[in-house]
């Protein structure tokens, strides 16, 4: 299981990621509620911890996963270190700014080009009462589809 996460994060950051190619990026998998978690510990640690509820999903659903977080450790790198600590502590304590981050992680997923893989993620995700509390954090279908079309990555 956590070799093909790594064959897929590795074929990802080849193709669509050229900020983190020469970034260490350690590869987890743990029992999680949710699919998959992302943080950076400046200034080197960077963790990806895939859940083991992901075992079973394809590899479409997969690379939506890690697009998703490798997305979240590109931004995490354009922010900084001084800008990321403040970032994850406001990330803890605000619904707000976790709905800002997610949603803002998913436009950028999207506009690298895996807006398909992120809709077929999305159509498990919102339908798992695990995910309740947190799906509106994420772009609804709808939007995801519609902004893929709009930015011709559909």
């Amino acid at each position: 299981m956590k070799e093909k996460y790594i064959i897929i994060s590795r074929k990802l950051r080849n193709d669509s990621f050229p900020l983190l190619k020469d970034k260490k990026i350690h590869l987890f998998v743990f029992r999680l509620r949710f699919y998959a978690l992302s943080v950076w510990i400046p200034p080197f640690f960077r963790v990806i911890v895939m859940s083991t509820r992901a075992k079973s999903f394809n590899e479409n659903v997969i690379t939506a996963i890690l697009a998703h977080e490798l997305c979240h450790q590109e931004r995490y790198l354009k922010m900084g270190a001084l800008k990321y600590i403040q970032f994850a502590i406001g990330f803890i304590i605000s619904r707000k700014l976790q709905a800002a981050e997610e949603r803002a992680t998913d436009r950028l997923t999207i506009e690298k080009g895996y807006g398909r893989q992120l809709y077929e993620l999305s159509k498990i995700q919102f339908l798992d009462k695990k995910h309740k509390r947190i799906n509106e954090f994420y772009m609804s279908l709808e939007e995801i589809k519609s902004y893929s079309e709009s930015i011709g990555k559909w």
